[in-house]
């Protein structure tokens, strides 16, 4: 019972936590920064995939649905973080950075005999950048003046999830949550610093659905479906002005452009047998009522498209190790100068199931781009994500 008590306090002191940085990317800059792909848990190695996922020691936030499968006398705990190495190379410049956050936090159990139920915290998206520019001076013979820009902040989210068996084979599931928290923009001129804040929050819900088709013991296919709708947040934008060679500053409040969580829907199907697992997963994601405050820059719809697979070696009931394989693609959500990217990624990792069915994961990811068009940025992550899943006993008299 202490690792119960322990996952609570942990979960409810991280409520009044925002977002930590866990990007260096330029184009975080654009709409919410840096938008969170959701890899981690138990399938990190995967990339992120899960749509049609499901296992009795697995919290799955990609559906909520698949809550449906965990064992009924245990708590589960999901704890992750995560590491990157990034790189961004334009005209022939390269900076890199080294980044890392907590990755997903989230307790579930078995609440009745049809119905399950989950809490989580998650990151959500993620602004951290500082650009110099060097600009020229009016009139004057080739003097110039240095600009930095720095942006830093994020959004996080804390919900719950809930999920009902349908019979022996139909889940539906929601994630209901609190999404909240600031992104701060500063530039630099000089002795004049503009400083722009954003807090930001709404709340949001998304479904899930999984069939489960047992063809015998050992063998079967799931397929499932997610959807969520666009909720706009609500916004709370200051601007801060203020010199070193004065004492005089402004504050005023902000108009703001429209800014949102898109909706969303994608399918997924996947085959079971002891020793190895296929998925596949597409996801459309809307993007278009999101506003941009600058002329260049819009945003567009995403398709993503997933396959990945895992293989166990050894005993299959009893201190099993799986090995993970994913790979993706899909269109940049950014578009600058009428220009987008075309993103992909590689992925790879183990599971190591120790005694009580607890888990330690680790996953590998690569990601790049391609098709780059003329003069924007080539940017390029390797990944790292752990994570560690345990169990507890309830007593059974509290689940019956």
């Amino acid at each position: 019972m202490k690792k119960i008590l322990f996952c609570i306090l942990v979960i409810y002191s991280s409520v009044s936590l925002t977002a930590q940085n866990a990007t260096n990317s330029p184009t975080s800059m654009f709409g919410l920064g840096e938008v969170s792909t959701g890899e981690g848990g138990q399938y990190a190695g995967l990339g992120g995939m899960g749509i049609a996922l499901r296992g009795n020691t697995f919290l799955n936030n990609a559906n909520p649905a698949s809550l449906t499968e965990l064992s009924g006398q245990r708590f589960q705990f999901d704890a992750g973080i995560m590491g990157a190495y990034q790189s961004y190379t334009q005209r022939g410049s390269t900076n890199h950075s080294v980044i890392g956050n907590l990755n997903n936090l989230s307790i579930g159990c078995r609440i009745l005999p049809h119905w399950y139920g989950a809490a989580f915290l998650a990151p959500v998206s993620s602004v951290g950048y500082a650009i110099t520019l060097d600009e020229s001076i009016s009139g004057t013979n080739g003097s110039t003046v240095s600009s930095l820009f720095q942006g830093e902040g994020g959004l996080s989210k804390i919900g719950i999830s809930t999920a009902y068996l349908l019979g022996k084979n139909l889940s539906i599931g929601t994630n209901l949550s609190y999404v909240t928290g600031t992104i701060t923009q500063t530039e630099i001129q000089g002795s004049s610093t503009e400083e722009t804040s954003s807090y930001k929050n709404t709340f949001y819900a998304d479904f899930g659905i999984q069939y489960k088709w047992a063809i015998d013991r050992e063998h079967s296919f799931v397929v499932g479906g997610v959807y969520g709708y666009s909720q706009n947040f609500k916004q709370d934008n200051n601007l801060h002005v203020s010199s070193t060679s004065g004492d005089d500053t402004i504050e005023k409040k902000l108009k703001h452009d429209r800014q949102c969580l898109p909706q969303f829907f994608g399918i997924g199907a996947s085959y079971n047998c002891l020793r190895w697992m296929a998925t596949i997963d597409y996801k459309y994601i809307d993007w278009s009522r999101m506003q941009s405050s600058r002329s260049n820059v819009s945003f567009d719809n995403q398709h993503k498209l997933s396959i990945g697979g895992k293989y166990t070696l050894g005993n299959v009931y009893r201190n099993r190790v799986s090995l993970l394989l994913g790979t993706g693609i899909n269109n940049s959500s950014v578009v600058i100068q009428k220009k987008k990217a075309t993103n992909y990624y590689f992925s790879t990792g183990m599971n190591l199931q120790l005694q009580d069915n607890n888990v330690i994961s680790i996953g590998l990811k690569y990601k790049g781009q391609m098709k780059t068009p003329n003069g924007m940025q080539r940017e390029n992550s390797l990944s790292l994500f752990l994570n560690i899943t345990f169990s507890e006993r309830t007593y059974r008299p509290k689940i019956q």
